[in-house]
């Protein structure tokens, strides 16, 4: 057996030894399927799972040598991240490892086999063909004519492989607090479109090409991340603070900014700030100068800072306020920081 622990121990459905209970439940939260047992030790397996609407998180693990035939109906994507130990999944034509840290997808068009050893350990996410396929509908307004095929594997430090496993975590966190039955209807429908989109962003498919023409939702953490430095120009940020205030890590908060926002949560900081002093200086009022402007914002270097405004905006800061019509001009402006 395996010696990661479950993420998902709150929600512990089951420990047998019973091949037949296993594969039961697996099927209800996972999909119908057969199921092969390899000579080797006898079956061990730990099942915890988190339902919402129609998205599940499943986390399992055989603790024996066992190998998953889907049945051709299973219309569920399986995102799938290997926590522990290795397997393997058969397609027609190549086979794909299943190895610790990386995230295995398999696609409902595509028939395979999944062969795990007896320490393998998988949190899986398992989306419903139809709700994701009406999620890209809607995303690229218009109906899709092919089904959505994914990559079959990303690494460990693959950007939606630390995305996904922090946003199971969160989710889990959630379910915690709320009552499943008495849950509002549209918080559990946002959350799954949520992960829906993320999904079709952040994990290569056929359709990516298509969609990187359409403006992604940002996911929440981006957000209220991107609304604090907004809010914050002026004092600054500290990147561990910021993502211990929206509760993602400090590299899934960089991750989640250079795939949503193009930028490190640094350059956008810095590029937020400098819209902004070259804004005051649009509109300072008569008598005030450069140095006030850059004061104002939290600018200690602002030699540096002058060179990195020239770059953008073509011009000096003292040449920008100089174009401000409202500000002094003559023999005022040799008081103005140059």
């Amino acid at each position: 057996m395996g010696t990661t622990p479950f993420l998902l121990q709150k929600h512990a459905i089951l420990r047998t030894d019973s091949q037949e209970v296993i594969r039961e439940h697996v099927a209800h939260y996972l999909c119908p399927h057969r199921m092969r047992l390899f000579d080797g030790p006898r079956l061990a397996s730990r099942l915890s799972a988190v339902s919402l609407n129609q998205l599940a998180i499943i986390e399992l693990q055989y603790g024996a040598n066992v190998e998953i035939d889907p049945v051709e109906e299973s219309n569920v994507y399986l995102f799938r991240i290997t926590l522990e130990g290795q397997g393997t999944i058969v397609y027609a034509d190549r086979q794909v490892s299943m190895v610790q840290g990386g995230i295995t997808v398999t696609s409902p068009c595509q028939r395979a086999l999944i062969q795990t050893s007896q320490n393998c350990h998988n949190i899986i996410v398992r989306v419903p063909r139809h709700r994701l396929e009406q999620r890209l509908s809607y995303r690229l307004e218009q109906r899709i004519d092919l089904p959505i095929i994914f990559d079959h594997y990303f690494p460990e430090h693959y950007p939606g492989t630390v995305f996904l496993l922090d946003t199971i975590k969160y989710f889990a966190r959630l379910t915690d607090s709320l009552d499943q039955q008495n849950a509002p209807r549209q918080q559990i429908k946002l959350m799954e479109e949520y992960l829906y989109d993320s999904l079709l962003g952040l994990f290569m498919n056929n359709y990516s090409q298509r969609l990187s023409g359409n403006s992604a939702p940002l996911p929440h953490y981006v957000k209220n991340a991107k609304t604090h430095i907004d809010q914050n120009l002026k004092q600054g940020i500290e990147l561990d603070t910021m993502a211990s205030m929206v509760g993602v890590s400090k590299r899934t908060l960089q991750y989640g900014f250079q795939q949503f926002i193009g930028l490190s949560p640094k350059a956008y900081f810095t590029q937020q700030r400098m819209k902004s002093v070259h804004q005051a200086l649009l509109d300072a009022p008569r008598g005030h100068r450069v140095t006030d402007v850059i004061m104002q914002h939290g600018i200690n270097s602002p030699g540096h800072f002058s060179a990195q405004y020239k770059e953008v905006y073509g011009v000096t800061p003292v040449q920008t306020l100089q174009s401000n019509r409202e500000h002094t001009t003559g023999n005022e402006l040799a008081n103005v920081w140059p």
